[in-house]
């Protein structure tokens, strides 16, 4: 059963609701990613809890939405074994509702370190390059007044403004720093 996000906001607002849904939460939807992960790399209980450094017995209690005694260093243990990160915080409802009605079966499997370092590293590397193309940018119109490009009408006026750069012309550049 999938629930909107106006019929969680109406259930919420009753306190004594709140409280017994973030706390089902938290347990119900860990067990869940616990036992699909483990699925994922298609192993046991006996095997993960090898893994994890603990019995079989923890994780089958893990699993198990209905056992509310999970430590955060177990978690973190199984965490580790699943190579994916335990992130445990205090947050507003409002980022409670949005995963709760957006869960889907991507949302379980968080992907491991190796399954997304590739992205990890072009995603640090793009942001790299893009901070330097403006620094590149900056430097090169520091001088340059963009209002008084914008008003130059005549020809022989923004080609010499424009000519390091092509996104001036364009108007992707708007602001010059002085």
């Amino acid at each position: 059963m999938s629930i909107t996000k106006e019929q969680l906001i109406d259930l919420l607002q009753d306190s004594e609701f709140r409280g017994h849904f973030t706390s089902d939460q938290v347990y119900e939807l860990l067990a869940a990613q616990i036992r699909q992960l483990r699925e994922k790399h298609q192993w046991t209980q006996a095997e993960l809890g090898d893994r994890a450094g603990m019995q079989q017995v923890q994780v089958s209690r893990a699993e198990n939405p209905d056992y509310t005694g999970s430590r955060i260093s177990t978690l973190s243990k199984l965490a580790r074994a699943l190579d994916v990160a335990l992130i445990v915080r205090l947050a507003p409802f409002s980022e409670l509702i949005d995963w709760v009605a957006n869960l889907s079966p991507a949302s379980f499997e968080p992907a491991s370190f190796d399954e997304e370092l590739f992205t990890l590293e072009y995603g640090a590397s793009q942001t790299r390059a893009s901070a330097a193309l403006v620094s590149a940018i900056d430097e090169c119109f520091k001088n340059v007044d963009i209002d008084t490009y914008r008003r130059s009408d005549t020809l022989d006026q923004r080609p010499a403004l424009a000519a390091a750069h092509p996104a001036i012309s364009e108007g992707r550049y708007t602001n010059a720093t002085a």
